[in-house]
């Protein structure tokens, strides 16, 4: 048997965490349930708990129906006693969301961005919103290649990747779990936790997905293999507007050129093909700004041309691209609650 041993606050501070990330999974529980759950002690949860109703972080719902002993009570979360914030940044608008203990967007707030200055923007927000609220978790959502506590952006002015520290600042001015996720692989996740609601068997942590996003001049796509976001070696999966084409021209040369539909179609059904001949998902769903609506049912007959049954996706698409971001950084910044202190077994 392994031995744990810590210092006394660290030790109730790790075993509030299991607790709370318990209750937050599974909505409610009993002190049995929670003890089964976390391997604690019963006399160590039932302490536990009786802090926490004092300070009004849970409340009781009711007993449950009893089975011959005495009835087990339940308990669950005060909803609005902790709060998550994420950051959904884009190169022309920005927004933070404040979450719930649910994972449930409460607050919108778009963002004012003083020329490039995103991290004092964020810092503004956080600033206030900790003095009023009990934050648990950070998440940033961000474009282009998030790598180390970091993200590179286009500059405006010359067009050159421009490095942003973002993680690290506000890591070290609030002490709060944070997560900093690419954009698209945000979004991604948010449209597969949607299909999970809205399509009877399909649930998210097993998905096979890609998440295709057409704009003037690049094509970009996020995926997900058996539930886990594919970021690659270098954090680059999905940047398929840098492939070559013909000539040696990139992808983005020739989306962002003029072309007709059978062009267009032609185009779209080769990326889809590459994707379903590679990663074999179970879905490819189209989106973007300059996706040509007109053109989704004549792409999906060529696939069904020209691709055997057991390689074609089902072709799916998304309307709101932002309600995605939305819903994915929600997600991942809600997931990262309660992650202060943890036991790690070496």
């Amino acid at each position: 048997m392994d031995t744990l041993t810590a210092r006394p606050q660290l030790l109730k501070q790790a075993n509030l965490s299991m607790i709370r990330k318990i209750l937050k999974t599974k909505g409610t529980a009993t002190r049995a349930e929670l003890a089964y759950e976390t391997q604690i002690s019963s006399t160590t949860v039932r302490a536990l708990l009786e802090e926490m109703l004092k300070d009004g972080e849970i409340k009781s719902v009711g007993y449950d129906e009893s089975s011959g002993g005495r009835k087990a009570e339940r308990y669950r979360f005060s909803p609005d006693r902790y709060h998550s914030v994420a950051f959904c940044i884009q190169h022309d608008q920005s927004y933070a969301i404040l979450l719930n203990i649910c994972g449930e967007i409460v607050e919108t707030t778009r963002l004012r961005i003083s020329g490039d200055d995103i991290v004092q923007a964020l810092i503004d927000y956080l600033d206030d919103i900790v003095s009023r609220k009990e934050i648990k978790s950070i998440g940033i959502g961000a474009p282009g290649v998030v790598k180390d506590d970091c993200f590179w952006i286009q500059d405006r002015i010359d067009g050159q990747m421009r490095k942003v520290d973002i993680a690290a600042p506000l890591s070290e001015r609030y002490g709060i779990p944070m997560i900093l996720e690419n954009d698209l692989n945000a979004t991604t996740v948010g449209y597969a936790r949607g299909l999970e609601k809205n399509i009877w068997g399909v649930e998210s942590e097993n998905i096979n997905m890609a998440y295709l996003h057409l704009e003037k001049g690049c094509v970009s796509a996020g995926f997900i293999a058996g539930g886990r976001i594919i970021r690659g070696n270098n954090n680059f999966a999905g940047e398929i507007s840098l492939i070559p084409m013909k000539d040696g021209k990139p992808m983005d040369v020739y989306m962002a050129g003029p072309m007709d539909d059978e062009q267009y179609i032609h185009n779209i059904t080769t990326i889809i093909s590459w994707i379903c001949g590679i990663l074999n998902p179970k879905y490819v769903v189209l989106s973007g700004i300059d996706l040509r609506m007109d053109c989704i049912n004549p792409i999906i007959g060529n696939i069904a041309d020209s691709l055997p049954k057991h390689m074609r996706a089902e072709i799916l698409y998304s309307p709101d691209i932002w309600q995605d971001y939305l819903n994915g950084m929600a997600y991942l910044t809600s997931k990262k609650m309660f992650e202060d202190i943890q036991f790690i077994q070496e």
